[in-house]
């Protein structure tokens, strides 16, 4: 079997697709991958052909839309000479060039078409994104969503294809952690040592609830003087300007760091060797990434109570949960947290060993090829 996988931002989302890919290959697939301009060498056991720049700073929107429909036209050519049996994708960046393009693939080449959805509708929604997401999930023949609560999520906004999605979840990120000397990494951020260090590390989206982190924080510095934030990422479709205003106009620099960039690969294992516990109080999610990563590094969560988090963290055993949006719920969280102090590398643990169980790529894969591709 030969599968034609496109992901138009590897240099984010590899954690997912490099894995899906290896225990696609174990599996006894062909892949090959269609990609952004990725320069890493992670370890990924296909063929790659680099051409979207869907990822990349500094290049102007149309510019961007120009290379995006130029890499479809040579997706068209790699599928006009070779002979696949499934175009599989992973994103929608621009819905209506993509639905133009895998459309008239479907139509072309007969070619079953599988669809993994990260995000149901993208967080910077635009106004003709639903018409052509039902669109593109209409020629699908699977569908594939990673939590339960998607499910539900689903079939409210596109009932008429909600018979071809499958709930398939993200899997571990354990073959991509590097550890790091926990009083070291805090030397080198300038972290204070005998600090509770609560750590919102990835892209910052209004979506991701780092305001209510910070008035969480206000409520909570002087009740716990070794209470530590560090809040480390860079920012999406937003402005950093309202929770700067929230930290100048509180006080709170001496109790929290800011790193406001995009971190490289390299140095992530620096900020989770640093922290004691990650927080991730979010008001939306789609799925759970970010919790497998955090369990990875085998850290205890601060989350809200969306399903896509709640199906793996278990109040006081894995994780402390919270009430999505609610400021003072979430401070009562991360308080349950710092009176579990002496508990957290217990709690991170068990995390580590659900994903590890539940969560494994190969298993996953097989169960992709078997209920995807082959029906």
């Amino acid at each position: 079997m030969k599968v034609l996988l496109v992901d138009q931002i590897v240099k984010i989302n590899y954690k997912y697709t490099f894995p899906l890919v290896n225990g696609l290959v174990k599996a006894g697939v062909l892949v090959t991958l269609v990609m952004d301009q990725k320069q890493e060498k992670e370890n990924c056991l296909c063929d790659r052909i680099k051409l979207f720049n869907t990822s990349e700073k500094g290049i102007k929107k149309i510019s961007k839309l120009k290379n995006y429909i130029l890499s479809y036209k040579k997706i068209d050519k790699l599928l006009a000479a070779e002979q696949y049996d499934v175009l599989h994708t992973e994103w929608y960046t621009f819905s209506p060039v993509d639905y133009y393009f895998i459309s008239s693939f479907k139509k072309k080449y007969k070619i079953k078409y599988v669809a993994t959805v990260h995000d149901i509708l993208p967080f910077n929604q635009k106004f003709y994104d639903v018409i052509f997401h039902r669109k593109l999930y209409s020629i699908a023949d699977s569908i594939i969503l990673q939590a339960p609560e998607n499910m539900k999520r689903f079939a409210k906004l596109f009932a008429e294809s909600k018979e071809k999605t499958i709930m398939i979840p993200h899997g571990h990120m354990l073959d991509y952690i590097e550890t790091a000397d926990k009083k070291e990494s805090r030397k080198l951020l300038d972290i204070p040592e005998n600090k509770v260090v609560f750590m919102f590390f990835g892209q910052i989206k209004k979506v991701k609830g780092v305001d209510i982190l910070l008035k969480a924080l206000i409520l909570l510095k002087r009740k716990f003087t070794d209470l530590y934030v560090m809040i480390a990422g860079s920012v999406w479709k937003t402005d950093f300007a309202e929770c700067q205003a929230i930290i100048d106009n509180n006080d709170l620099t001496e109790c929290l760091k800011t790193d406001i960039r995009y971190i490289p690969d390299k140095e992530i294992k620096y900020f989770y060797a640093a922290s004691d516990v990650c927080v991730l109080p979010y008001t939306d999610v789609f799925q759970s990434g970010v919790i497998q990563l955090a369990y990875g590094y085998k850290k205890p969560v601060v989350t809200s109570d969306l399903p896509a988090f709640t199906q793996f963290v278990e109040e006081g055993v894995t994780g402390f949960i919270s009430k999505a949006g609610d400021v003072e719920s979430l401070a009562n969280a991360m308080e349950r947290a710092i009176n579990s102090r002496e508990y957290l590398d217990r709690i991170g643990q068990a995390g580590h060993d659900l994903v590890k169980s539940q969560l494994n790529w190969n298993d996953l894969a097989k169960n992709i090829v078997t209920n995807c591709y082959q029906i």
